[in-house]
């Protein structure tokens, strides 16, 4: 009876043994996969990088419009690709072993993993990043200041960059003294790295901001200087209320307190002011200036037609065609976001709890008000536009010919487009760029077009052909210079590169750095 008994323990803790080794090994997989797939998606560094751009275009250049362009497609590459791969899909060993993993790291006194909570976390990010982008603040705020108290690891990229960037959206609300800790905060926790170094260049971009406005408060300085400064140093409801109080505005003080009401988000009111300063013909440089937020905004704030094609026609006028086309350019780049679609038509799991199933239904709520906000400026834009009796771009329709029996068929010959070929990039989420070549470096994909750059994680590409429906071949350009030519070219399930329906071996993902025409 001993032996059957100590048998049976043996086999049942050799069974526990296999069974746990193989459930943490499952789990460790899973882990390394998902940080690997996180990084590539969240590209923290490079979302300090545009924030960096953004803070030197708020304080220092604010009518650079090439790099406002360019801070715009880099942002619209973070956080913003599918996250199908990273839909954790726990089995119970993978469960088991998750328990086992936790239950040795609480007894060695380190924080669980909690794969599924950072999943949500990366959702929770992006939806905060988004409403950032698109300039709504307080919900943005909101956002990361609950993600702050639910994030269980304190030194983790992901506090780190929800402290940064709720320090940056407290600082657009006015809220400066709350933003100052939150900088404050993410100097102390992360010491060297890029996020303390943010952080630090806004805090000096706020103290040297104020210096100023205390020497001009000091030296009594007139309204005219003081909301000069209070725009410079990023405080626009001070600016507003400073030109609010002078009798009348000179042009370059108009264009000013456009810039502060676009920044507060009231762009309707802002466009009304550009368009005058626009038409007006006593200042030329204030007019380009006004001409170029008009353009920006038409193409990537509050999208309008009729907007840009005014815009366009007077720059020509203006002789700052080159600007129109830049921008334009720079729009083609810009990804649209894919979390709102993803949250949207995302259903309720039943495995969620009551609090989860509340923050879902929380966040969708945000999203529809902020399309509805959005609706709503682009109404009042409308308006404005047909006030000042811009001329109505309409949308093209489409043309159906018909043949009938009493008239021979007609034929059309095709017109071969004189625009320079492209590359079209196919994403794996659905969407498609257009770009003049394709540049690899490790992870990263960045898709090139005249002076801007799209920055995506390699995976997310899926095909590179010629744009449009002209024939041509995409050259593939190895790192030792090989190059090989194809209509298209596919990356496979394992990363390497394919020619369609080709028996020749395919190119390996290691070794492409180019895709050209």
């Amino acid at each position: 009876m001993k032996k059957f008994f100590f048998f049976s323990l043996f086999f049942v803790l050799f069974f526990f043994f296999a069974l746990a080794s193989q459930s943490i090994v499952s789990v460790k997989l899973q882990e390394l996969r998902f940080g690997i797939l996180r990084d590539q998606l969240m590209n923290y560094e490079l979302s300090s990088q545009t924030l960096r751009e953004r803070l030197k275009q708020m304080f220092l250049s604010k009518d650079d419009y090439m790099s406002e362009v360019k801070v715009n497609i880099l942002e619209s590459g973070i956080m913003n690709s599918e996250t199908e791969g990273l839909d954790l899909k726990m089995s119970w060993q993978d469960r088991f072993g998750l328990y086992v993993i936790n239950s040795v790291r609480f007894l060695n006194f380190k924080p669980a993993l909690e794969l599924e909570e950072q999943q949500k976390t990366i959702i929770r990010l992006q939806f905060a990043f988004y409403m950032e982008r698109t300039r709504k603040y307080p919900i943005a705020s909101k956002k990361y200041q609950e993600l702050e108290e639910a994030i269980t690891s304190s030194l983790s990229d992901e506090m780190a960059f929800t402290l940064l960037h709720h320090g940056y959206c407290l600082v657009m609300m006015g809220e400066r003294e709350k933003a100052f800790l939150k900088l404050t905060k993410a100097i102390d926790l992360f010491p060297g790295t890029h996020y303390a170094e943010n952080a630090s260049l806004l805090i000096s971009f706020l103290e040297e901001g104020e210096k100023k406005k205390e020497e001009l408060k000091n030296k009594k300085k007139s309204p005219e200087e003081l909301a000069y400064s209070l725009f410079q140093s990023g405080d626009y409801e001070e600016t507003l209320k400073t030109l609010e109080s002078l009798p009348n505005l000179t042009k370059d003080q108009s264009y000013i307190k456009a810039r502060a009401m676009e920044e507060l988000g009231k762009t309707s009111n802002a466009v009304k002011e550009y368009i005058q300063l626009v038409k007006q013909k006593q200042n030329k440089e204030v007019a380009i200036r006004a001409n170029r937020r008009l353009l920006l905004i038409g193409n990537f704030y509050q999208e309008n037609k009729s907007l840009v094609a005014f815009s366009k026609e007077e720059a020509n006028k203006l002789g700052d065609s080159k600007a129109a086309e830049n921008i334009e350019e720079g729009k083609s780049l810009v990804l649209k976001p894919v979390i709102i679609e993803k949250v949207l038509k995302s259903e309720t799991a039943s495995n969620l709890s009551v609090e989860e199933t509340k923050e879902l239904n929380e966040i969708k709520e945000n999203i529809r008000e902020s399309l509805e906000d959005s609706k709503g400026e682009t109404t009042k834009l409308a308006a404005v536009v047909s006030e000042e009796k811009i001329p109505l771009v309409a949308e093209t329709p489409e043309v159906t010919l018909k043949t009938t029996e009493q008239s021979p068929p007609v034929v059309i010959k095709k017109q071969v487009s004189q625009t320079p070929l492209k590359l079209k990039v196919q994403l794996r989420d659905g969407r498609e760029v257009v770009c003049d070549e394709v540049r690899i470096e490790g992870n990263l994909a960045t898709l090139q077009l005249g002076s801007f750059g799209l920055n995506l994680p390699y995976d997310l590409v899926v095909s590179v052909q010629v744009s449009g429906d002209r024939s041509g071949n995409v050259k593939l350009i190895t790192g030792s210079g090989t190059q090989t030519e194809s209509s298209r070219w596919i990356q496979d399930s394992s990363g390497d590169w394919t020619k369609p329906k080709s028996i020749e071996a395919p190119v390996v993902r290691g070794e492409v750095k180019f895709f050209r025409l």
